[in-house]
């Protein structure tokens, strides 16, 4: 039997690389490669340890007080993270560079620096919110505190954080810059209270679907705006183009990327959802737009109407699938709705269907503009699932025995069937 031959064995062991992370707080760090380089000399050593200890009894009494050993060593922490936010901040994270700022600099000018870092950082939004109320924000002390307690802050969190709020602020930016083109001040968008992005969506839709934008809109407005985006084929946003010549770069690059997310993500959205559910339903369309604050009034008058419609028409039987079938038929062919079919409303559906089909823009307006918010889903999936294609299939022939004899079946209709 043949033996294939071994593979010779390697004549050196394979190199492993290993890398030792380094966990110890950035200040320390740098601190041992200083001293290491001989970058610090025994003096400057001296007058470290003299400015630490100064410091340590400061930032105790900032947070707390100087008598207790517990804030003693806290403070100590506070001190260590401060000044090698500072360090890594102002090097670059090089150490040769971070170790000659520690020679050259105090122990509390640094601390300062760190801290005064995270005061600029605290000044920046936590959210995109418009006007957010004070009762929501945490004190500078309460960050500081926070921020400094250990593990304490490192710089790529530290980083990390200030990308997000800095980016919040753009958006907060581009809000109020967004509500001045259309006439509206900072003060008052300050007082709406609201999601950025609900405010600049609805900028957008409004530039979407206007020729001539004239400001922000109300829940009608809203409707017409809604039907007109979702039918136009185009992409432009009127004049914005031509209004963000002016911008500063940063709001134009912003709302230049949400051009692109309300194509692709709010579009489809309003052409998948009714404009009645979008903004009846909050909880699921929350922040997606803003309606300006008459609008609550026009929702509750708008509601109110069309209950008294769906009451005049249904009576007190709407929930009955029956009358619902035959109010569906008769506004889908043109017939003013009743609860109950006569034998010649029958005949007149049954007529339309023959000429024109079912109009399916008019049970769009119906279920939108007359249904209760409660039943429009319903009744929709009736119409779309059940009752118009079977329909559709059973009113298209010449069988009037036939087609009677379904709507009666399907209807509540006023005449007898025929022994």
């Amino acid at each position: 039997m043949a033996h294939r031959p071994r593979a010779p064995e390697p004549t050196m062991p394979i190199a492993q690389a290993l890398t030792t992370v380094d966990s110890s707080p950035y200040f320390e760090r740098v601190l041992r490669h200083a001293l290491k380089e001989s970058l610090i000399d025994a003096t400057r050593l001296d007058g470290i340890r003299r400015e630490g200890a100064k410091g340590i009894v400061q930032l105790a009494s900032f947070f707390s007080t100087a008598n207790l050993r517990p804030e003693l060593e806290a403070a100590r922490g506070r001190l260590v993270t401060l000044v090698g936010l500072a360090l890594e901040a102002e090097s670059g994270g090089k150490l040769d560079a971070a170790a000659r700022l520690l020679r050259d600099k105090t122990l509390l000018a640094l601390s300062k620096a760190g801290a005064d870092r995270l005061r600029r950082l605290h000044a920046l939004p936590t959210e995109r919110l418009l006007g957010a109320p004070e009762v929501f924000s945490e004190s500078e002390k309460e960050f500081l505190a926070r921020s400094t307690a250990e593990p304490g802050i490192t710089y790529s969190r530290y980083l990390a954080e200030h990308g997000a709020r800095e980016r919040n602020q753009q958006f907060i930016d581009a809000a109020y810059w967004l509500a001045g083109k259309f006439g509206v001040s900072r003060d008052i968008a300050q007082e709406w209270h609201v999601f950025c992005e609900s405010v600049i969506n609805s900028a957008l839709l409004v530039l979407f679907a206007e020729k001539k934008p004239s400001g922000f809109f109300s829940v009608d407005r809203f409707l017409k705006l809604a039907e007109a985006a979702t039918k136009k084929r185009g992409a432009s946003f009127g004049p914005l183009d031509a209004w963000l010549e002016d911008a500063p770069p940063a709001i134009r690059r912003l709302i230049e990327k949400e051009c692109a997310r309300f194509t692709t993500e709010v579009l489809p959205i309003l052409r998948e959802h009714p404009a009645t559910e979008i903004y009846r339903n909050q909880d699921r369309f929350s922040g997606l737009f803003f309606f300006d604050s008459h609008s609550i009034g026009e929702i509750t008058h708008h509601d109110k109407a069309c209950a008294a419609e769906w009451q005049r028409i249904m009576g007190t039987q709407g929930e009955h699938p029956d009358v619902q079938c035959g109010v569906l038929l008769m506004v889908a062919t043109g017939l003013e709705p009743a609860r109950s079919l006569r034998k010649k409303d029958a005949l007149a559906i049954w007529d339309a269907f023959k000429e024109t089909g079912f109009n399916e823009t008019a049970i769009t307006r119906f279920i939108d503009n007359v249904v209760p918010f409660e039943y429009q889903s319903d009744i929709r999936r009736l119409w779309d699932e059940d009752l118009g294609p079977e329909a559709a299939q059973q009113l298209d022939g010449d069988d009037e025995t036939r087609v009677l004899g379904y709507l009666q079946e399907t209807c509540r209709t006023s005449w007898k069937k025929k022994g």
